[in-house]
């Protein structure tokens, strides 16, 4: 019993490898393991050793109900981010993320954090911070940097010696950029970009975007802040996916979008279309598979002529109700299928489709395997269009029918229509929900 009353005196988990402490460390945030350097003589330097900081100041005042932001509060939050990157003996940051949104600190003591994250060969950068840097961040030639995500109104003064040759993710949001050469330069200094995101970036002091990269693979592109007068230029060879949330800016260039598997394009709506959207749509004409919004579909189906999608196998119309007011005679889905010959796959709010073709579109004829109607009712005119799908389907395998909330009669009705109706695909395979 001696033995073991003093077996249960011993502190096994400081004897551990400082590997193991340090994963343990890696659960909490990074103000509480600084906290635990108090524990004992052998956790005073652990937390110098966590290839990770973080700091989100927001949130850990939340976490202690704390909702005045003092100086001292603030001081010795700062202390803590000080600790971390300048007075310790730590060799490597794999990551640096800092967020506050308050502007009690200093310029020169926030680009010194960066410049001690730089020189200890730091490869993800996550800041947002209502800092405004008096001079140009300290980043720029950093060569062990892979991602950088910067947000919440940092202007970009992008230097020309900017070289950043391991740099694959870049992501800003609601960033400034301080002229053209800025962008230009941002792009030929990361050699090795391949994921790119802007989200509410302020486009006022640039009259060309242009995003020119030959290893680009990802580009989302949402909500830009005074872009009224710029022109958007994407040329990318690589480029397989892209994203589109915006509203028309005052021109397009779409070159080299070849690689393109995916594309969503979302362009807001507005009350005039003033500038042309043909140039976007004709540069994704050949990807594979396409999500539009309402919006997107009108301007679409404004281009004359319509281009034509050779190689669309999916096509996704999130289109909401709007449809359902529109004007009989306006085009619709039914004027679109005639450019899709190759369509497979096919979802989209019954609204879309205004009215039914005379001519049969060949991707019902040969093409579409797999239909999905959303918002269905069972109103004389709704069922006329499955109808009229079921009799052309030539190799329709599945059709998949979401009924509207308020529908009258109930599923059942609908189910003993459509099942009664003739059908060209005898396999087709129907589910009502």
């Amino acid at each position: 019993m001696a033995e073991q009353v003093k077996m249960e005196g011993i502190d096994r988990i400081s004897d551990l490898h400082d590997s193991i402490l340090i994963h343990i460390l890696s659960f909490l945030s990074t103000k509480e393991a600084i906290k635990t350097s108090v524990l004992s003589t052998r956790w005073r330097y652990l937390f110098d050793l966590l290839p990770n900081i973080d700091f989100d100041l927001e949130e850990d005042l939340c976490r202690k109900n704390i909702k005045s932001y003092s100086t001292d509060v603030i001081e010795n939050y700062m202390c803590s981010v000080d600790k971390m990157l300048l007075f310790c003996n730590t060799t490597n940051v794999n990551k640096f993320g800092f967020k506050c949104w308050i502007r009690m600190i200093g310029s020169d003591r926030f680009n010194g954090w960066i410049s001690a994250a730089v020189d200890r060969g730091v490869k993800h950068l996550d800041l947002s911070t209502s800092v405004l840097p008096s001079s140009t961040l300290p980043i720029f030639t950093c060569k062990t940097l892979v991602s950088l995500k910067l947000g919440k109104y940092f202007v970009l003064n992008v230097p020309k010696d900017v070289h950043l040759p391991n740099l694959k993710t870049l992501h800003l949001h609601s960033v400034g950029f301080l002229n053209d050469d800025s962008v230009k330069g941002l792009f030929s200094g990361c050699p090795h970009l391949e994921d790119m995101v802007t989200r509410k970036c302020d486009l006022g002091k640039i009259r060309n975007f242009h995003i020119s990269h030959h290893l680009l693979k990802t580009l989302t592109i949402r909500y830009s802040y005074n872009s009224f007068q710029c022109w958007l230029w994407i040329n990318a060879p690589n480029l397989t996916s892209l994203e589109y949330y915006d509203r028309l800016v005052a021109g397009y260039s779409m070159e080299n979008l070849q690689s393109l598997t995916k594309a969503v394009i979302n362009i807001s709506a507005c009350k005039t279309f003033r500038a042309d959207a043909t140039t976007i749509f004709k540069g994704i004409c050949d990807v594979p598979s396409l999500v539009l919004s309402d919006t997107s579909l009108e301007l679409l189906l404004r281009c004359e002529p319509l281009p034509v999608f050779a190689n669309l196998i999916r096509l996704d119309l999130p289109c909401h109700l709007r449809f359902r007011y529109s004007n009989p005679l306006q085009k619709g889905l039914e004027t679109l299928l005639s450019s899709l010959p190759a369509l497979e796959k096919l979802e989209f709010y019954q609204e879309v489709l205004c009215s039914l073709p005379e001519e049969v579109p060949s991707c019902l004829l040969h093409k579409l395997k797999t239909i999905k109607i959303t918002n269905f009712t069972d109103e004389k005119y709704c069922i006329g269009k499955v109808k009229y799908i079921l009799k052309n389907g030539g190799v329709l395998e599945k059709l998949i029918i979401v009924t509207a909330s308020h529908i009258s009669v109930g599923k059942k009705w609908i189910s003993k229509t459509l099942f009664a109706s003739a059908r060209e695909s005898k396999p087709c395979f129907i589910l009502i929900i």
